[in-house]
């Protein structure tokens, strides 16, 4: 007596559960910060400690430096951990792609702190002079018009970061099949772009 041969039953084309839970987080946060950008942000905290380390680290280049520095470290952390998760270790292109929302959040955050530069109405931390006031005032820059369209930049520039970081992450919160047909078109196509989205742990 023969048996019939058995069939393989096709893998079910599932949305990544922990990439769906990240793209509901980010879309919430990255409405309630396009609507009200002065409201804040769950991260914000989080910035302000590599705000201040920024200070710190940068304070022996100049007072000029030590001002931005806040910034810059505020910054760096999200810019130099999404280069990790994409060149480094296990690439990971999707914590890249939450850093990269995190980025543009970090923009719409200074662009709050820069447009409080002629108001001056921000609490401080220990109370200390205002970065952007200083900055503003040593670069010929704190006339209304100029902090307008300078804060207005920086708010547009971390709104459009975020909106990528977000479209970057749906990517990874899309069916398994999708993602792979969308991969294998972006490896014919463009494939220097793969590192994007090809998790090496795949």
């Amino acid at each position: 007596m023969t048996t019939a041969p058995a069939t393989t039953l096709p893998a079910r084309s599932v949305p990544s559960w922990p990439a769906l839970s990240l793209l509901a987080l980010l879309g919430f946060w990255t409405l309630r910060l396009v609507a009200v950008p002065g409201r804040g942000c769950f991260l914000d905290l989080v910035n302000l400690a590599f705000h201040e380390a920024g200070h710190l680290f940068l304070t022996p280049f100049g007072s000029t430096v030590h001002y931005l520095g806040g910034t810059l470290g505020q910054l760096a952390v999200p810019a130099l951990l999404a280069a990790y998760f994409l060149l480094f270790g296990q690439a990971s292109p999707l914590g890249a792609a939450v850093c990269a929302w995190w980025f543009g959040e970090n923009l719409v955050n200074i662009s709050v702190y820069m447009a409080d530069a002629r108001d001056l109405a921000l609490p401080l931390v220990g109370g200390g002079d205002h970065d952007w006031n200083e900055l503003f005032y040593r670069f010929g820059l704190l006339g209304e018009t100029s902090v307008r369209v300078m804060s207005t930049g920086t708010l547009c520039a971390g709104i459009v970061l975020m909106l990528l970081g977000l479209g970057w992450v749906t990517f990874f919160a899309l069916p398994s099949r999708t993602r792979e047909t969308l991969t294998a078109t972006v490896e014919a196509q463009a494939p220097a772009l793969l590192f994007l989205l090809k998790d090496s742990r795949d």
